[in-house]
């Protein structure tokens, strides 16, 4: 995977820490705590991929970026963690990521 300068902010490591559950095959059991200021999550990963933010490649407003997709285990409704929405903290079983 690619990563761009702009995700060198933690995002890279949660990044490098799915690949690496995700090749061990341990992903699955990873339930992942998001600690935001006005919220905590509890999620389970989904998918990554690259996206962008839908403006016209010649706009100097274009974004390409990496992006990870959780869904929230209360509601189950999926959500999207990029380099711009990191979480305040970030915990996996427990353990800190970020």
């Amino acid at each position: 995977m690619f990563f761009y300068e702009k995700e060198d902010n933690g995002f890279i490591a949660l990044v490098k820490f799915i690949d690496k559950h995700d090749r061990e095959g341990t992903i699955s059991g990873c339930t992942f705590r998001f600690v935001y200021a006005d919220k905590v999550i509890e999620a389970k990963y989904d998918t990554m991929f690259e996206s962008d933010n839908g403006e016209e490649l010649d706009s100097p407003e274009y974004d390409e970026y990496n992006a990870i997709v959780f869904e929230n285990m209360e509601t189950h409704e999926l959500f999207e963690v990029n380099y711009k929405n990191l979480p305040q903290e970030l915990y996996c079983n427990g353990d800190r990521i970020l």
